[in-house]
């Protein structure tokens, strides 16, 4: 009788309702409700459990230059010692595509975003113009739709080609010769593409600590990257790097020698997968860095500081 009542008291507490979602609390087991005053330990992971699990897309460092959509006005872009220093805006960001000396750094950072994801893009019939990303994971959407926010729009996807409108040129079509997806080991996703110019590149994002053991000796920008990683972990931000380099025809034809007999492997054919992608991920050059947000739910803080206040830790 006291379980039963207990469950019943768990499902009527109006500061268990969430009226968003029109949602009560449901005491789906009679089992365990006078166990919960026995809780010390209560071990939580982050995204979706206390995030919302949607991604926004909010700052990138690109040569060691760090854009952000929304500045703070003690972080703003300022002159130090004849040099500008801080945090720029999206809007300062296309100005450089424009005109600056790292435009061609720029343009391939924001042709990484738009090309390196396995993202399928969905039209309206009603609004042939807007496109909806379908991702295998809010992160990557995120990601496509801040490129697509700053002037690399993802807007076809093919068997074997992929097409990205630029805000103020023409359609472009990247041939995609090879995909080394992402899985928990690896960290990483690397695609390899025919660029309209006729060049092989490969372009490579993933965490940081994989991403930086595979530079070339010669990174100009590894250390100004690295401390705006800090920066953005610091603020809550979830981060990753992203990375290319421009591949020979000899060198590929090669790899793809390697890389086609690991897909026609039966056995251990993840591994042997892996083995083939890790002899071409090598030698990048690091273009900078992204920043997405994921953002708390809401009472998370206030959540925590009662647990914490009842004597339970959380880990």
């Amino acid at each position: 009788m006291v379980k039963y009542i207990q469950g019943f008291l768990i499902n009527v507490d109006l500061d268990m309702y969430y009226h968003e979602t029109d949602t009560p609390a449901i005491c789906r087991t009679s089992s365990l409700v006078e166990e919960l005053g026995q809780i010390e330990y209560i071990f939580s992971d982050k995204t979706g459990t206390l995030t919302c699990n949607m991604m926004k897309f909010r700052q990138a460092s690109i040569a060691g230059i760090q854009y952000a959509d929304q500045v703070p006005d003690d972080r703003r872009a300022r002159m130090i010692d004849g040099r500008e220093e801080g945090i720029f805006d999206f809007n300062r960001l296309n100005e450089n595509l424009q005109k600056s000396d790292g435009a061609i750094l720029i343009t391939e950072f924001l042709t990484l975003l738009a090309t390196c994801h396995t993202v399928i893009p969905e039209r309206n019939d009603e609004k042939p113009s807007e496109i909806k990303y379908q991702a295998a994971s809010p992160d990557e959407g995120a990601l496509v739709e801040g490129a697509a926010m700053l002037g690399y729009k993802f807007t076809t996807r093919r068997p074997k080609s992929v097409s990205v409108q630029t805000a103020d040129g023409p359609e472009l079509e990247y041939e995609v010769l090879n995909i080394c997806e992402f899985n928990s080991t690896r960290k990483r996703m690397s695609a390899i593409l025919r660029c309209p110019d006729g060049k092989i590149r490969i372009y490579c994002k993933g965490a940081d600590t994989v991403i930086l053991e595979r530079l070339a000796p010669y990174n100009p920008f590894v250390e100004a990257t690295t401390q705006h990683l800090e920066d953005y972990a610091t603020d809550g931000l979830r981060t990753l790097c992203l990375a290319m380099r421009e591949i020979s025809e000899e060198e590929y034809v090669q790899w793809a020698a390697v890389y086609d007999r690991a897909a026609t492997t039966i056995n251990n054919r993840g591994l042997e997968l892996d083995k083939a992608a890790e002899l071409i991920e090598k030698d990048f050059f690091l273009l900078g860095a992204t920043a997405i947000e994921d953002r708390l739910q809401d009472g998370v803080p206030e959540t925590i500081h009662t647990l914490q206040s009842a004597g339970i830790k959380v880990w």
